[in-house]
């Protein structure tokens, strides 16, 4: 029988380059929000964009963490 379920390793390249692209964004994000002027109508974006990456990055580790922690209960 086969399993119904893809294989979680295939993606996980592009799962490490997307984690790694957006932590690149975020602290981009950062920076130009505490070392350029910022307008007051930009602050939605700014603040958007860093939430968008934010949940990226912490999806990424938090997905180590748990096969982590299930690969060290066997």
């Amino acid at each position: 029988m086969t399993d119904p379920h893809p294989d979680p390793e295939r993606y996980w390249k592009h799962r490490r380059r997307l984690a790694y692209t957006a932590m690149g964004a975020l602290l981009l994000t950062l920076a130009a929000a505490l070392f350029t002027p910022v307008r007051p109508s930009s602050v939605p974006l700014l603040e958007g964009l860093a939430w968008v990456f934010g949940v990226i990055v912490i999806g990424y580790y938090g997905n180590n963490a748990i096969e982590s922690f299930s690969r060290g209960r066997k």
